[in-house]
């Protein structure tokens, strides 16, 4: 039993020099993500060969009717196509699923090696 409270003690008192030796500190994750996005920013701005974000915003130009035009033929041709690819896909996987329905059944005789 003094082994017992022995080793429990001496454990104890281990754990707390080890803890004491410990260097690693607690993770703000807060603190971290201010950080991160302020190296996102810095990168943006790198990118545009900028120092600082600018002061005054421009503002946005109207969308010519032509630009407005093609996007939405291009938005509606690939809503087609997506469409048409699904309907594909559902008649090959209904054909799967009816072959796949098949059961064969095959009767064996009992084989001897002898005969």
């Amino acid at each position: 039993m003094h082994c017992y409270l022995l080793s429990v003690f001496l454990t104890l008192d281990l754990a707390t020099v080890a803890f004491a030796l410990s260097t690693c500190s607690t993770l703000d994750m807060d603190q971290f993500m201010r950080k991160r996005i302020e190296a996102i920013r810095g990168q943006i701005l790198s990118k545009l060969k900028l120092t600082s974000p600018p002061e005054e915003y421009p503002e946005p130009e109207e969308v010519p009717p032509e630009v407005i035009s093609i996007y939405n033929s291009t938005r509606d041709l690939l809503q087609e196509k997506a469409n048409h690819r699904a309907a594909s896909c559902e008649k090959e996987r209904s054909d799967e699923e009816y072959y796949a329905k098949e059961v064969y059944k095959i009767d064996m005789g009992i084989y001897h090696p002898s005969a």
